[in-house]
């Protein structure tokens, strides 16, 4: 849930009229296409007390004039330079990324969806593991465009977070969304909290903070699904019932937190999110046996004149 409904908040010959305690403040995407952004990721993982992995993208990405019915357009991510090295389309270690977004230029389906997965088979093929290449091509196959549009425009759907508000100035609006454990496909509800921290109109910017966590009743309803899974998962190296035992036994009191917290500066002339900070911890805690993952996505977008 990204919208409230509330009294419009008015801008005029670039002046804002001051809001009053009841008003929110609409900030959608205003670029009438066909457009161009010049975006640039900074991702860092951190897994337990292994060296942090680094690693820096740059994009040229376009969009189209937006549907006058439904608000969609078409929007292509071409890589041009990974850690500061400049990367052309033949050698391009990812093929282009075609997909259609919403108003607030959230993916809802990955067009060239038969590109990526023949681009995924030949990583597999060269890596070399067969077992795990057949699952994950089995699992690709069975994907449409709208299902995998969340897998493949990951990226895209974080910096689209925080794209297309209309909150209230400093109140806290939380929302509730259906999630899924990794193991043992047990559903969750993930519960998110928008803020609009700061409306500047002289300098023509508002600071956003959004945030998500695993609602914890939710979690603990879904534990037995998640232990069957990894069970089964544990299985396939070792089928004895004494395995099994202990794993049950250890996951009994197990703990998982998943947390996001990110901050977006927005450009209220276009509603584009110039600048993106976002950092999600996730820590898994099993009787003796605990992990820490930390990964953090910095992303910055400018308009730039087609080239």
């Amino acid at each position: 849930m990204r919208f409230l409904t509330g009294a419009a908040f008015c801008i005029a010959l670039g002046l804002a009229t001051p809001a009053s305690a009841q008003d929110t403040v609409p900030l959608p995407v205003r670029i009438e296409g066909p457009a161009h952004i010049r975006l640039h990721i900074t991702k860092t993982d951190r897994r337990d007390a292994e060296p942090e992995q680094r690693a820096a993208f740059t994009y040229d990405v376009t969009l189209s004039k937006a549907r006058e019915d439904t608000g969609r357009r078409e929007v292509v991510w071409r890589l041009t330079h990974v850690d500061g090295e400049d990367v052309t389309p033949e050698s391009s270690p990812s093929p282009d990324i075609r997909m259609t977004v919403d108003e607030t230029l959230t993916p809802v389906s990955l067009d060239n969806l038969a590109e990526i997965i023949a681009a995924t088979r030949r990583r597999l093929e060269q890596s070399g593991d067969e077992e795990a290449g057949g699952s994950a091509l089995r699992m690709l196959a069975s994907l449409t465009p709208e299902t995998a549009a969340p897998l493949f425009t990951a990226d895209a759907g974080m910096i689209a977070t925080g794209q297309g508000t209309d909150l209230f100035l400093g109140e806290d609006n939380s929302y509730e969304a259906a999630g899924r454990l990794p193991w043992g496909g047990a559903d969750i509800i993930m519960v998110g909290t928008y803020r609009l921290v700061e409306v500047d109109p002289a300098a023509g910017k508002a600071r956003l903070h959004w945030s998500q966590d695993i609602d914890p009743d939710s979690l603990m309803a879904a534990i037995p699904a998640m232990i069957d899974g990894i069970v089964a998962d544990k299985a396939k190296q070792d089928d004895s019932a004494d395995l099994e035992a202990k794993i049950r036994a250890s996951l009994t009191n197990a703990t998982l937190t998943n947390n996001r917290n990110c901050d977006f500066t927005i450009d209220i002339a276009t509603g584009l999110a110039e600048k993106v900070d976002c950092l999600t911890v996730v820590e898994f805690v099993a009787g003796e046996e605990s992990s820490r993952r930390e990964t953090r996505l910095i992303a910055t977008q400018v308009l730039t004149p087609r080239p």
